[in-house]
């Protein structure tokens, strides 16, 4: 039941256009993630505000009336000028909101944060979370070792890493009886360990593992192996290079909101680009 004399809001609007665009108040209700009698309400509130009829109900949905045509004219520059107040107002935050999974965290964001002029926080999640808080607006940008296909989002940079079988230098490929793989199926460096096993016929003892410093540390002590970024190489974990033609170089791309010309956003960019210049020269 709604309260006597409640008045229009803003979401109300959003209600509208969506009733009209797919000109059904239960497809609304459920595109919107409402129940019915919700919108129904929040739409009756529209219309006694501006004390007009808005829809004409039909069997098959509604139809807008000549009143609903002007304010979907009139809504539409009014959530397009909110959500270019929204941006404006997001942008004058000094701390940008980059998100990224583990590894690409560790080998290409952590040294810029100890080493380059930058200022952003840094939110680790799976991919699967990462999109979901770009989606949400909890994130500015995403860095992401996958394509993704949406059209609110775009892709505002790419860069490629390449990978190999990492292992101790203690031990060699062939007496490794332990291979170290995520436990995230969707994870590429997954895909690309199980598709050499199957091409080569190799049956190791698998372990997965959710823990990429799990993963590292028993790289580097000779408990296993795994495919990894060869960045990851040091003094004393290092590259099989027998098998470095096998595996194709790993696209990392940087996803934003569509159409969000931040300012630091492209600050960002800036520096990032710049940090992976200086890492190809070294």
């Amino acid at each position: 039941m709604i309260p006597r004399g409640e008045k229009m809001e803003i979401n109300d609007l959003k209600i509208f256009l969506k009733i009209a665009e797919l000109k059904s108040i239960s497809k609304a209700a459920e595109a919107l993630g409402y129940v019915q009698p919700n919108i129904t309400g929040r739409l009756k509130i529209l219309e006694e505000e501006l004390n007009t009829p808005l829809f004409r109900r039909t069997n098959k949905g509604v139809i807008l009336l000549p009143a609903g045509e002007l304010l979907v004219e009139y809504a539409t520059k009014i959530m397009i000028t909110i959500e270019e107040a929204k941006l404006k107002i997001k942008d004058q935050s000094p701390i940008l909101r980059v998100g990224a999974t583990q590894t690409i965290s560790n080998i290409y964001l952590s040294p810029l944060l100890i080493t380059a002029n930058s200022n952003f926080s840094l939110y680790m999640r799976t991919s699967e979370e990462m999109h979901s808080l770009l989606k949400m607006n909890q994130t500015d940008i995403v860095l992401i070792n996958k394509k993704w296909h949406d059209t609110s989002i775009e892709n505002i940079y790419s860069f490629y890493e390449k990978i190999g079988w990492l292992g101790s230098k203690d031990i060699h490929f062939d007496t490794c009886k332990i291979i170290l793989i995520n436990q995230n199926k969707t994870c590429p460096y997954r895909s690309a360990t199980l598709e050499f096993l199957e091409t080569y016929k190799i049956n190791k003892q698998i372990f997965e593992i959710e823990s990429l410093d799990v993963i590292l540390a028993m790289v580097e002590s000779g408990k296993g192996m795994a495919v990894l970024p060869v960045e990851f190489c040091t003094n004393h974990i290092i590259e099989y290079k027998q098998f470095e033609s096998f595996f194709n170089k790993v696209e990392i791309n940087i996803y934003a909101a569509k159409n969000n010309p931040s300012a630091r956003i492209k600050a960002f960019l800036k520096v990032f680009i710049e940090h992976m210049d200086n890492r190809v020269l070294q």
